[in-house]
């Protein structure tokens, strides 16, 4: 018997039983109207967490120890790896990705049960209940299907080792962020199906949601930027975002959320969008339950998917099962989702954040259907014709387009009804700017309308969300006898819900001017040189100079071979980069590249090696991709924006003088 094996199962069917206690308990609980079974409803749920913590953590001490009995230990770990790959092997491979799924879904669901239950008494048995059925369905499937502690009738010497791809330091921080910002949408789906089976259809569901859904949402979209980061350095493409089957069904839970959090506003300022709210957190949950079903069905070819298994079909089910509750629900309590005021004004800041949210569901929807496209097409016309990224460019880049556009009239409308004049002034200036910035790019050359308009609906963005810092920073400077610099800080202790929000869209303006220069104007070239010789690309010479190697005998790796290349321009020298080929002794006929990057605000060179014979000869790819930087700036400054708007809506305090914006908005 395998004591470590045992304890780790153990913990599973237990935790499994625990979550069954806590749905049972709740429902007999609110029945009966006993208050020690609602109450030890929630805290099975927190033993779960304890339960599945303690499975994670007997696999941590299986591959820290080389237990090669087990199954899973054996076929991503080996005695040669260092403790940090070991760790993130944990997540590699079809089961130790689900535990630590189901782990990462406890943790959140406790947290939930000790924050938000107590302050949920109109729905918290329901909102339990709901907990302890979602779990317990990923713990069925752990212990039924895909068990990680399954113990090998042979157990090998050593190990296999991970993937070649997956040893990375990228291994260590993008599956975790991504798995969890996944499972994370449970909570706001925990909360829309609380809302629904108490009839507690007001305000009070969305309050509570709005944090656990900016948290998907920061989370989720840390996940997604460091899977497109990881992309970028590692595969040797030149690209951070291929729109794979599995980077698709990553970001698909991502725009619902993101549509939320926008529609939320209108809820709780007019009583509007009850029934859109409910269907925007119930689809973001489906959403992710389909990319747990798609990595792990074989139904989409993709590079990041797991191999064909039982557990494909089990979560065909549990998605099926999970709509089809979904939708039951709404359609039952569709007459109390009826909205308490109606629109004054197409012209007025709701309609912008109806048409956002709408927005989102579209492009959710484009990319659902682009993803799925090569399944349906096989069932009609027995033929499996593959989407690529043309089709979702051309179909996706004017959507981004009009998300601009109405993140630019989203900001500069008030609640209700614009005056045509106030609008008019609001307008111009920024309107005025953006149009000459466009007309300056097309004398420069940029000819491309997509980009064009792209590059046009971000200056906007900016333009507006900056005038509106200055506007609030005015008005508080006069206030408190300060320079609007000294009081820019201070705007989002005032209103950081506003004003974090407002830096999320000037982050995400400055990502679209750097992916349509990386894009757009990247250029690539590939050579075939023998030492000394050399190629050009956007006046960059790099001249390939000898192979150099090493064997590093770490985590599989056997040896590491680069290519030396000097980079000049204008017979000055830029950089010695070495790109290279990393060759594994556990998967000899899988080597991989090793890219070699020179960084700048307005560009990256980005060198990578294909090959070469005896004689030296190699063949080298060279990419010159502007603008790049801005895009992991633009990631920041979004990712500070979320973190910032976690906070009151409006913390009104007196301010004497108050800006013409701020006070439309009041």
């Amino acid at each position: 018997m395998n004591i470590v094996a045992t304890v780790g199962a153990s913990a599973l069917l237990t935790a499994l039983g625990a979550s069954l206690f806590a749905a049972g308990a709740s429902i007999a609980g609110l029945r009966l109207g006993h208050r020690a079974l609602l109450l030890a409803g929630r805290r099975a749920i927190l033993a779960v967490a304890l339960l599945t913590t303690t499975a994670v953590f007997t696999m941590g001490y299986a591959l820290l120890t080389n237990d090669f009995s087990i199954a899973h230990v054996a076929s991503v770990s080996s005695s040669e790896m260092q403790t940090a790959m070991k760790w993130a092997s944990l997540y590699s491979g079809q089961p130790g990705s689900l535990l630590f799924w189901t782990w990462s879904m406890s943790l959140f669901m406790a947290a939930f049960v000790l924050i938000t239950v107590p302050r949920i008494p109109w729905g918290a048995p329901h909102a339990v209940t709901t907990l302890g059925v979602v779990i317990a369905a990923f713990l069925f499937a752990l212990v039924f299907f895909a068990s990680p502690f399954r113990v090998s009738a042979v157990i090998p010497a050593d190990g296999q080792g991970l993937n070649p791809l997956l040893v990375d330091p990228g291994m260590l921080v993008h599956p975790p962020f991504l798995l969890s910002g996944l499972v994370s949408t449970v909570l706001p789906f925990t909360l829309g199906a609380a809302a629904l089976l108490s009839g507690r259809l007001d305000g009070a569901w969305v309050r509570h949601a709005r944090g656990w859904a900016l948290t998907s949402f920061l989370v989720l979209s840390v996940g997604n930027f460091l899977g497109g980061w990881w992309a970028y350095t590692v595969l040797g493409w030149g690209g951070y975002w291929g729109w794979d089957p599995v980077e698709n069904s990553a970001i698909l839970p991502l725009l619902p959320i993101i549509g939320f959090l926008h529609a939320l506003i209108v809820q709780e300022r007019r009583g509007m969008l009850k029934a859109w709210n409910v269907v925007l957190v119930l689809t973001a949950f489906c959403l992710a339950v389909f990319g747990t079903f798609n990595v792990r069905s074989g139904l989409v070819a993709s590079v990041h998917s797991f191999a064909q298994s039982e557990v494909g079909p089990y979560f065909l089910v549990l998605l099926g099962a999970t709509v089809a509750v979904s939708l039951l629900l709404i359609v039952w309590r569709l007459p109390r989702l009826r909205a308490v005021s109606e629109l004054d004004s197409l012209a007025s800041r709701e309609t912008g954040l109806i048409l956002n949210s709408y927005l989102m569901v579209a492009m959710a929807l484009v990319i659902l259907g682009g993803t799925l496209f090569p399944v349906f097409s096989e069932l009609l016309q027995n033929v499996r014709i593959t989407v690529g990224p043309p089709f979702f460019n051309e179909v996706m880049g004017p959507l981004f387009v009009v998300m601009l556009l109405l993140a630019a009239l989203g900001t500069i409308l008030p609640w209700r009804r614009a005056a045509p004049g106030i609008l008019r002034r609001r307008l111009l200036i920024p309107s005025a700017i953006a149009g000459i910035a466009m007309g300056a790019l097309f004398l420069l050359g940029m000819r491309h309308a997509e980009a064009l308009a792209a590059t046009g609906g971000a200056i906007a963005v900016m333009l507006v969300t900056l005038r509106e810092f200055a506007a609030g920073a005015r008005a508080v400077g006069r206030a408190c006898g300060v320079s609007p610099v000294q009081a820019a800080p201070s705007l989002f202790a005032r209103d950081p819900r506003r004003y974090g929000g407002y830096l999320v869209h000037l982050g995400v303006a400055v990502m679209v001017v750097a992916v349509v220069g990386s894009t757009i104007y990247r250029e690539q070239a590939r050579a075939v040189l023998a030492p000394g010789e050399s190629f050009e690309a956007r006046g960059y010479t790099f001249t390939y100079e000898r192979l150099t190697s090493r064997e590093p005998r770490v985590n599989g790796i056997e040896l590491e071979v680069y290519a030396d290349v000097r980079v000049t321009k204008d017979g000055s020298e830029v950089a010695l980069m070495r790109p290279g080929r990393r060759f594994f002794s556990n998967f000899p006929e899988q080597p991989t590249g090793i890219v070699a990057l020179d960084e700048s605000l307005t560009r990256d060179l980005y060198l990578f090696v294909q090959g070469w014979n005896a004689d030296g000869v190699a063949e080298i790819h060279a990419f010159v991709n502007p603008l790049i930087m801005w895009l992991w700036i633009g990631g920041g400054i979004y990712i500070a924006g979320g973190l910032l708007a976690y906070g009151p809506a409006r913390v009104r305090r007196p301010v004497v003088a108050v800006a013409p914006a701020e006070a439309q908005q009041a």
